[in-house]
């Protein structure tokens, strides 16, 4: 169950010179929003001072906001904002609009935009630690970068530059935020251009939540939805309530765990759809849930290679990326704006190899192999999509790291569980049990490797 987390007020700097809008590239390393296109901004401190302003411009809005806005546009592009009204170089402030994170989010925020129109283009200093590009574009051309797949964008960001392009002189356009009956809807997301993002609550392993499930093809020709598992009922019929709005022509699964096929089946006969997956995933599934479980579906094997379906034209294609599962497939366009990596990483939570299905070897194989193929956005089963391969890099690097760990213990004589005790210190308890899967398919790895 999603627990109520804290809503934290904070600012955004939307800074405008006529049609142009200032745009900073988030570094792919940062814990929130990894390599996606935003504005400055940041968090509103517990004790900042309500005395009013008696400055032009800043007097007319909440002092609390503004003094927050102020100290984050000097710490994030060295600019004043105070000297700058003084010295005549803003033509206007206004409330633009505000957005409230949604609750499966791990991180909420109370976001308030202020659009600040600015005199003449200013060269802002941006913090690179913060930022990996930063540049003025117009909301026009922001809007055919992201028809183009080249941009990841959080939803409230969509929002302002839409209505930009739309008229660059719109003063307040409201609520920026993902709104949705949490009654009968599942959240509905739009991250990369045409490919739609659907966190369904599931029943997978804490601390995710939800399953992502995705919308991926042509929307005149069919689409295919990629691993529905909603874990209720109720929660089948919000995620039907939204596919109502597609002409879905099959389900794609990236591999047989439950937590991204359940009730896979009954949409794939209600919708009378076929289902694609590997054929070892397909095997799996049936034995484990009997042969009666794809009565009445027909089901298709997918290879690498296969071309799946389109994306703004362009073949969707399929790769194998065992390692996590035996079956697993990913799905990505030849050209790599995007790869649907489906466990191979996780934006919530580590990855378990757990055998038989399980194999490090080849999980290490499959991680090369994405992070050679180089895709512009990684996009997991859990959690939100981020910009370059470099989580996949990263998680390499750290299941490297347990490895050589596990190598030494293993040589000082300890037993699998004093292995556990010694590098998983600071874990949930529930997730012990996973964590001992992972060190398990480190040593039969070792084996192989001829190591132990």
């Amino acid at each position: 169950m999603t627990k109520n987390i804290k809503i934290r007020d904070s600012v955004v700097a939307l800074f405008t010179y006529q049609d142009a809008i200032f745009i900073i590239e988030r570094q792919p390393y940062l814990k929130a929003f990894p390599g996606y296109h935003s504005f400055p901004g940041g968090k509103v401190d517990s004790n900042e001072s309500e005395q009013n302003y008696d400055c032009k411009f800043l007097r007319d809005h909440d002092p609390r906001l503004v003094r927050a806005l102020c100290r984050e546009i000097r710490e994030e592009v060295n600019f004043d904002l105070e000297d700058a009204i003084e010295a005549n170089q803003v033509r206007n402030i206004s409330d633009f609009g505000f957005a409230i994170t949604p609750e499966f989010n791990p991180l909420r925020f109370h976001a308030r935009f202020f659009k600040i129109e600015l005199r003449s283009r200013i060269d802002f200093e941006v913090d690179p630690n913060e930022a990996a590009w930063a540049g003025w574009l117009t909301a026009k051309e922001y809007m055919q970068k992201y028809q183009q797949g080249k941009i990841l964008s959080p939803f409230p960001g969509l929002c302002a530059m839409r209505a930009l392009a739309e008229n660059p002189n719109v003063q307040n356009i409201g609520s920026m935020h993902l709104q949705y009956d949490q009654e009968t809807e599942v959240p509905l997301m739009e991250p990369v251009f045409q490919l739609v993002q659907m966190p369904v609550k599931s029943n997978t392993l804490p601390p995710a939540e939800r399953t992502n499930a995705f919308i991926v093809g042509d929307s005149q020709n069919g689409c295919y939805l990629i691993d529905p598992s909603p874990s209720s009922r109720l929660e089948l019929e919000k995620l039907s309530q939204v596919l109502s709005r597609f002409k879905v022509t099959g389900i794609f699964l990236t591999h047989h765990h439950r937590d991204h096929h359940q009730y896979a089946t009954d949409l794939a006969r209600t919708l009378q759809v076929p289902m694609k997956m590997s054929e070892d995933s397909y095997q799996r599934i049936r034995l484990k849930f009997g042969d009666s479980y794809f009565e009445n579906i027909t089901v298709q094997f997918s290879r690498e290679g296969e071309v799946l379906t389109q994306w703004i034209g362009k073949d969707v294609l399929v790769f194998e990326i065992p390692g996590h599962d035996e079956g697993q497939l990913g799905l990505a366009p030849a050209s790599m704006e995007w790869f649907i990596v489906g466990d191979l990483i996780q934006g919530i939570g580590t990855v378990v190899i757990s055998e038989p299905e399980g194999d490090m070897k080849k999980y290490f194989a499959s991680l090369e192999k994405v992070i050679e193929l180089n895709p512009n956005i990684i996009i997991p089963s859990h959690g939100i999509p981020m910009k370059s391969t470099l989580r996949l890099k990263e998680t390499l690097e750290h299941r490297l790291m347990r490895e050589k760990q596990i190598l030494q213990h293993h040589k000082n004589g300890k037993s699998n569980e004093e292995i556990l005790s010694a590098i998983y210190q600071s874990i949930d308890p529930r997730l012990l049990p996973a964590a001992m899967k992972n060190i398990e398919s480190h040593l039969t790895k070792l084996k192989l490797d001829q190591l132990i």
